[in-house]
């Protein structure tokens, strides 16, 4: 087994793309252009025997040592192959991190196996639903609040659309998240998920989703990530409005319907928030817990 580390100036991108696109456990967090945005192109990688498994190192200088972090809207990272065969080799491409990444705080994804060497300092969950069922069986597993809600957000003649406009997804988290996310992220963290989501539309590996009310009002929105066998709720809003309709319940209930009976996962990204957390399980979420490593 041949292990290397390569600056990101030195990365193949066609061949790691294609990794991605064949690892058994690929998540769409790990192609090259999400990385790129993600991370302001700061990233570096180690590869396992010419692109067969990789392992990207998102980080950020320091004086005199650099940071390996978990960049934002990007939920899971770590070793991806496509070989079963490397599914236990994440010890050693941890060893094999050059000695200038000093701090170390990365999420892996839900198929590492750590090994001994690196004790996970937290576990972290995200919540599944299979569609490979019918949407009669996913729908037995809402429990009675998302059923209430439901039933309740019928009675406001909503409307499912499908939508290429950024701006008004961006507009609306400024408007009504701008308290919950104040000190949290930034103006730039928010051009960067303008930019990223514009590049999920381009990259054909997802859509945008608003619910318009009976005064053809946006009263939720939603970005999707669709890729890889999943279907990632990456960023979603709802107005005040949408709060009191549960126009945001209509819409996942909606997209769990359109994706009914398709060899697809949806993954709602977490939450570790007990409230939210709750919300997720509503729809009958399945916890997915995976490690967060530190250095």
């Amino acid at each position: 087994m041949q292990i290397n580390f390569l600056r990101h100036n030195e990365i193949d991108r066609k061949n790691w793309d294609r990794c991605i696109d064949n690892s058994l456990n690929a998540l769409p967090y790990a192609y090259s252009w999400y990385l790129d945005i993600v991370s302001n192109g700061q990233w570096d990688a180690i590869i396992i025997d010419d692109y067969a498994a990789v392992f990207p190192i998102p980080f950020k200088n320091r004086l005199i040592y650099k940071q390996v972090y978990q960049p934002f809207f990007t939920q899971q990272l770590g070793l991806f192959y496509t070989d079963k065969l490397y599914h236990t080799k994440l010890p050693d491409v941890l060893k094999a991190l050059p000695a200038s990444y000093r701090k170390i705080h990365l999420h892996l994804n839900i198929e590492n196996d750590l090994g001994e060497v690196f004790s996970a300092v937290e576990k972290r969950v995200t919540h599944h639903i299979d569609l490979n069922k019918s949407y009669q069986s996913i729908a037995s597993d809402y429990n009675e609040q998302i059923r209430r809600n439901l039933k309740k957000s019928l009675t406001h003649h909503l409307q499912v659309e499908t939508s290429s406009d950024v701006n008004i997804l961006i507009s609306l988290r400024e408007m009504f998240l701008q308290e919950a996310l104040k000190g949290k992220q930034s103006a730039a963290d928010t051009d960067r998920l303008k930019k990223l989501i514009q590049a999920i539309l381009d990259n054909k590996k997802g859509e945008i989703k608003f619910v318009r009310g009976a005064e053809n009002d946006i009263q939720a929105a939603v970005c999707l990530l669709q890729s890889n066998g999943y279907i990632i709720y990456l960023s979603s809003v709802s107005s005040d409005v949408g709060k009191a309709n549960h126009a945001m319940t209509f819409l996942i209930d909606d997209m769990l319907k359109s994706n009914a009976n398709t060899q697809q996962t949806f993954d709602f990204e977490g939450s570790m928030i007990p409230g939210i957390a709750r919300y997720f399980k509503g729809f009958g979420g399945k916890e997915k817990w995976f490690s967060v490593i530190q250095k």
